[in-house]
């Protein structure tokens, strides 16, 4: 652990960085590297965690207000790594994967509602001349229990809306208000065992989604 995020906690794509130099597995699936690396990662920033801010919680706190404050300090943290992790993960690994930002991809558009990702980029999603079946985007939540709405939001004009999630499972019909919105599941291949038998085939792997774009 460098000795400077002792002094200064690290931002979500220094530990994303950090990570992948402690588990490259270049050598694996997609799917598979992304979910060692997620475990690389929690782990990793709760060690961090610990270094940080329990010295500071043993030291206690003068008053009320001040432990309050550093509650919410590690809590909003604790969010703001939760919710942007994944898709830095994402970055990554389509860069390893030879997809070329700003040309084979876009990574947090303005266009289209601000989905997380665009393909190719932004600037043929905007091109009224190209075929809208060429144009694919990705949101991704690492859970998403009722805020895959937010989904339909974003690229409106595209037939289908791809999403990646860790989520371990929906109801079934759930899963049919999702596809019926035109949302698509991109889920790693180990936590597609967590839904039903009916669900899965219905459900794309990282490998399979990739596969898709290098198809246009």
């Amino acid at each position: 652990m460098p000795q400077q995020w002792l002094k200064k906690f690290p931002s979500g794509a220094e530990i994303v960085q950090k990570v992948i130099e402690l588990r490259p597995d270049s050598v694996l699936m997609v799917d598979k590297r992304l979910l060692r690396r997620r475990d690389c990662e929690f782990e990793l920033f709760q060690s961090l965690e610990e270094a940080v801010e329990l010295p500071r919680a043993q030291a206690g706190f003068a008053t009320i207000a001040e432990f309050l404050a550093a509650a919410q300090t590690v809590l909003q943290r604790r969010k703001a790594r939760s919710g942007k992790s994944l898709e830095l993960h994402m970055r990554e690994i389509l860069i390893e994967e030879a997809f070329q930002e700003g040309k084979d991809f876009t990574y947090q558009p303005k266009s289209g509602n601000n989905p997380d990702f665009i393909f190719p980029n932004e600037a043929a999603y905007l091109d009224a001349t190209c075929p809208r079946e060429r144009v694919h985007m990705l949101a991704v939540k690492t859970t998403f229990k009722d805020r895959w709405r937010q989904v339909t939001e974003e690229c409106s004009d595209l037939p289908t809306r791809h999403l990646l999630t860790l989520q371990e499972g929906v109801s079934e019909a759930q899963f049919k208000l999702i596809t019926d919105a035109g949302i698509r599941l991109v889920v790693p291949e180990k936590r597609i065992e967590r839904y039903a038998k009916d669900i899965r085939p219905h459900i794309l792997t990282v490998e399979a989604f990739m596969a898709e774009l290098r198809a246009v």
